[in-house]
């Protein structure tokens, strides 16, 4: 087992796409003939709009929110208040948002931002500790909601595409995209003085850093396949998610709670 670090407060290649979709365009390359005579090859771009991580990124960002959570550390000569940041997707429309326990552990209080840059109030409805998931509510409806796909029979190689509010930067969500690097990775994660184990988790070399706590890793089809979690200490192109049919039992749990 390795031990890694948190992926908490997250992100490191920023795709950003031009507004509208661009005309395509053409260069000229020059080649040889078998001859030996120079030869035009033209080269077409493709528009940025008809790119498939483009197309996921304008699809979920909608639905991917920042959780902030009010805590308070306790030291040998008091205490003193702070906030720790993350990330949340919503998963049904009525107010539902899954990200990461740690993200909300040990919480005062935690607020949801939107991307529109609403800000509500959050409770904690459902938290499983053990598999480090918990769900929130917040009293809005109508959210775009994201699409739960199956981690199940994902493969090595597959393309995935990760969000989230990496560092707590200003200025929108973060985005990285990668490839399913491993399955079934157990790892210890360092938390808050304690040590956090995981099993079953998805390897992935899409970065993540601290602030993609409890964001979405993606499918190209814009389904979600883990909530990621936890990224490599020192080394790059090492990030870790749960599989997102972990959370089935506690979503079921926090939508029965508030049925």
């Amino acid at each position: 087992m390795h031990t890694v670090r948190r992926a908490m407060i997250a992100g490191v290649l920023v795709v950003m796409s031009a507004c509208g979709a661009a005309a395509a365009s053409t260069t000229a390359a020059t080649s040889s003939t078998t001859n030996g005579t120079s030869g035009v090859v033209p080269l077409v771009s493709t528009p940025a709009a008809d790119e498939p991580i483009v197309q996921v990124v304008a699809a979920v960002t909608p639905s991917v929110v920042t959780v902030t959570s009010q805590v308070r550390t306790l030291t040998p000569f008091g205490g003193s208040n702070g906030e720790a940041v993350g990330t949340g997707f919503v998963v049904r429309s009525d107010g539902f948002i899954l990200t990461n326990q740690h993200v909300i552990e040990g919480a005062s209080a935690v607020t949801v931002t939107l991307a529109s840059g609403k800000e509500s109030p959050a409770t904690v409805v459902a938290q499983d500790a053990t598999h480090d998931l918990a769900v929130l509510h917040i009293a809005q409806d109508d959210l775009p909601a994201l699409t739960l796909g199956s981690s199940d029979g994902l493969a090595m190689g597959e393309s995935v595409v990760a969000i989230g509010y990496a560092l707590d930067l200003s200025g929108g969500p973060t985005v990285t995209s990668g490839i399913i690097s491993s399955l079934e990775r157990s790892i210890d994660v360092q938390d808050a003085g304690a040590v956090r184990s995981y099993t079953g988790l998805l390897q992935t070399d899409a970065a993540l850093n601290r602030g993609n706590s409890g964001g979405p890793l993606l499918a190209l089809d814009g389904s979600v396949v883990g909530v990621n979690v936890a990224g490599g200490d020192g080394v790059e192109n090492i990030g870790f998610a749960i599989p997102i049919g972990v959370a089935d039992p506690l979503l079921h749990e926090a939508f029965g709670r508030t049925a």
